[in-house]
């Protein structure tokens, strides 16, 4: 997520973040190895901004799915 925002110009640090500042906030997402980035459109119940993907979760996600066609980004699993 690091490499992706500094790609695409964003800044991005890791902090720790309360409930009520992710309630409040105009975008959130998760983000893991396996499922890459994922938009939260709600949080205990209540609607993340207005509910919908923001322009930055949608922009970070595109280029994550871009990414896994370029080999340096991506390593093949193999599962018997």
């Amino acid at each position: 997520v690091f490499d992706l925002c500094a790609e695409a110009g964003l800044s991005a640090a890791a902090i720790d973040v309360s409930v009520t500042a992710l309630k409040a906030a105009d975008e959130v997402f998760i983000t893991s190895t396996a499922g890459g980035i994922m938009p939260v459109t709600m949080i205990d119940g209540a609607q993340v901004a207005d509910g919908k993907v923001g322009p930055v979760t949608s922009r970070l996600m595109a280029l994550y799915w871009q990414k896994h066609q370029d080999p340096a980004w991506s390593s093949l699993v193999r599962y018997r």
